[in-house]
């Protein structure tokens, strides 16, 4: 504000001294030029015989600071408002020319009165410096009123033009802070400046980006203790049995523990690369791939179990782009509750479903009589690990431009839909 200001009273006293300097000279010069007028207006009143003692001379009417006076040829007033003797203006207009001077205390202008080429005699009109500087001071005191008015103005407009930037930067301010003392979830508004907008902007894409990573960062621990617990729990239970025979401890028990072991390697860098990278919807899904791994991960546990796996896959499909280590997630968590909560064969089909690609998990259990919104809804920590997975599993698919649903009750039939992209 205080530079705006300074601006406006530099830029009125270039403009404004020049002029008000300007203006009181064209003051002075038109007060020359009427008295000027008078005086050759006055000439033509006195006769030549006048100045050598004819009839009396009547001098026009003159404003009221101007006064009027007759100089006969050897420069003595004979009539009017003067100096006795001729002054240097009179003496000039003697001589046969007009003539202004402005070294006293008046401003005086004399112009001769000639009788066939011959002066005869002089008409000196002069008024006050006074009245010009009077003129003048008044000219000066509006325009000084005028460039006073001007700054206030251009100080009011300075200040609200202030403010209107200051606030969304001190908002901006105060929520950056809001912000590095952990409140992820301040916004700032819309200011209406383009460039304070476009910040604005940046800032709150950062607070929802660091939002969402701490959000993830905070389930990685729950998603992980529930992910993790089947495959600890069947490679605990393979250690146990080597543990129980060691003498015939053999080599497929060896090999069993092994790709236990890979697979809880594969699940924590899974978890990771979900919890902490943004969803790359860019890659292909190899569903054939897939199905080969869950082939390996969940045939000899249902086995076990007396359960078939039946795996399922139609020929010709789209491609979908999606994570693959966010489907085999999903897939695990919809596994792990078809083994803990259904009974009979588990199926796994992959299908086109048109606009998605959908991966089915259905088992012959007794089902679910959760409502869904119920069933999909992530509980408080402390729970014994349920009511976590179909809640990760859901998120993890709407990350990636997909849906989980509940399709059949009973017997459950969960059914993932991927986007596909068509030529």
């Amino acid at each position: 504000m205080t530079l705006a200001v300074l601006a406006a009273v530099l830029a009125i006293s270039l403009f404004g001294v020049p002029f008000a300097i300007g203006l009181a000279r064209s003051y002075t010069a038109d007060e020359r030029a009427e008295l000027s007028r008078f005086a050759t207006g006055a000439t033509v009143a006195v006769a030549p015989a006048q100045l050598t003692g004819g009839d009396p001379i009547e001098l026009p009417r003159t404003e009221p600071d101007m006064t009027l006076g007759v100089y006969d040829a050897a420069g003595r007033r004979i009539t009017g408002r003067g100096p006795v003797h001729a002054d240097g203006a009179v003496r000039a207009a003697l001589r046969g020319s007009a003539a202004d001077e402005s070294t006293g205390p008046d401003i005086v202008v004399a112009v001769p009165i000639a009788d066939n080429e011959r002066v005869t005699g002089a008409i000196r009109a002069a008024t006050g410096k006074q009245v010009v500087y009077r003129r003048i001071a008044r000219t000066w005191l509006v325009m000084l009123g005028v460039a006073l008015l001007a700054i206030g103005l251009t100080a009011i407009l300075a200040r609200r033009q202030a403010r209107r930037l200051a606030r969304p930067l001190e908002e901006m301010s105060a929520n950056a802070q809001r912000l590095s003392d952990g409140d992820l979830s301040v916004r700032t508004r819309p200011s209406g400046i383009p460039e304070i907008d476009a910040v604005a902007a940046s800032l709150n894409a950062t607070a929802e980006r660091l939002g969402t990573l701490l959000a993830r960062e905070r389930a990685f621990s729950a998603d992980a203790s529930h992910q993790l617990r089947t495959p600890l729990t069947g490679l605990r239970l393979t250690l146990e049995a080597m543990r129980d025979t060691p003498a015939g401890a053999s080599e497929e028990a060896i090999t069993t523990a092994i790709a236990a072991t890979n697979r809880l390697q594969t699940i924590i860098d899974d978890l990771l690369a979900l919890a902490r990278d943004v969803p790359d919807r860019s890659g292909t899904l190899d569903a054939k791939v897939l199905i080969d791994e869950i082939r390996q991960n969940w045939h000899a546990g249902l086995a076990a179990r007396g359960r078939p796996l039946r795996l399922t896959i139609e020929p010709d499909l789209p491609p979908a782009h999606a994570s693959t280590a966010a489907v085999r997630q999903i897939l695990d968590v919809l596994l792990d509750n078809a083994v803990r909560h259904g009974t009979g064969p588990v199926t796994v089909r992959v299908r086109d479903a048109g606009d998605a690609l959908a991966i089915d998990v259905a088992d012959e259990g007794p089902g679910i009589t959760q409502p869904p919104d119920a069933l999909f809804r992530r509980r408080a920590a402390g729970t014994a690990g349920h009511g976590i997975g179909l809640a990760m599993a859901r998120s993890l698919a709407e990350a990636e431009g997909g849906r989980l649903l509940l399709t059949r009750p009973a017997p459950a039939k969960f059914t993932l839909l991927l986007p596909v992209a068509r030529d």
